[in-house]
């Protein structure tokens, strides 16, 4: 009975020990190895996982890659835009370079002219009209008249027409109506340019006029060069006209004429320069 009571003694003490041992070796055991099941589950469930890791993974670098397209594209938009602006600009500056040069190559009759003169811009041209005219955008306001001379860098272009406030017509040499005084430089051989309004085939988008009334023992010889005589009183000397080709005697054999080429493209005259009469009458004077 004694012994009895000593191990009744000690039970409050043994229990929760074995408790404790039982415990820790079914923790110790499910940290070393899963229940079977629990692999089973596992195993089930891996194969699908890896399927879903792999499209999210998937989606997700696609995603990444397309975002990375929009902002590709709206750069090469962006970029696409300021190669327009600087060809724009190019083009621009090339049109000021060229018109530059047109400006100056008109200017240099400076040289030549007293410096009463109107720059002009053509703000209309239609040689293929009945009367071979083109339009500038200044008038009398700016000191432009009836008759006034008008050439183009390289020549001769006319005479000032009709006129209005800030507007003037100009008549083509290459009119039928237009009429000429005009000398071989080479030889001084006279004769008068008649429009004739004629497409060359000698040179592409020119006009032809002709010259007349040249007489039948003049020097003249093709691809002389014409230029103004001044005795018309409209036209001071020495402006150039055109070059001589197709010589032939008249059918009466008492004059030659040729088909004269002016240096001048009407079709493409962007910018002229009118000369006032007090150059005339400066240059006749002059001359």
């Amino acid at each position: 009975m004694g012994l009895f009571q000593k191990k009744r003694r000690f039970l409050p003490w043994l229990i929760p020990f074995i408790l404790a041992l039982i415990f820790l070796s079914l923790t110790g055991r499910s940290i070393r190895r899963a229940p079977w099941y629990e692999e089973a589950i596992w195993h089930l469930v891996a194969p699908p996982q890896r399927l879903l890791r792999a499209a999210s993974s998937a989606v997700a670098r696609t995603w990444s890659h397309y975002v990375g397209l929009i902002g590709v594209s709206e750069e090469n938009d962006a970029l696409k835009q300021r190669i327009a602006e600087l060809e724009g600009q190019l083009v621009r500056a090339r049109e000021v370079r060229q018109e530059n040069k047109r400006l100056k190559a008109l200017l240099s009759y400076d040289d030549s002219f007293p410096r009463e003169t109107v720059v002009a811009r053509v703000i209309s041209s239609d040689p293929r009209a009945q009367f071979k005219s083109l339009t500038i955008n200044r008038g009398y306001k700016d000191g432009v008249e009836p008759l006034m001379p008008v050439i183009g860098p390289r020549g001769l272009v006319g005479k000032v027409g009709k006129v209005a406030a800030h507007t003037a017509q100009v008549l083509l040499i290459i009119d039928p109506n237009s009429a000429v005084d005009a000398v071989v430089q080479r030889s001084r051989a006279r004769g008068l340019v008649v429009g004739q309004a004629g497409r060359t085939v000698l040179r592409s988008g020119h006009y032809l006029t002709r010259l007349e009334y040249l007489r039948r023992v003049s020097d003249v010889r093709e691809g002389d060069v014409l230029v103004t005589s001044g005795l018309d009183r409209i036209f001071p000397p020495g402006i150039p006209v055109g070059t001589l080709h197709g010589l032939k005697t008249t059918p009466y054999g008492v004059f030659k004429e040729a088909v004269v080429v002016p240096f001048e493209d009407m079709a493409e005259l962007q910018e002229v320069m009118v000369l006032s009469r007090q150059s005339n009458v400066a240059l006749s004077h002059k001359h």
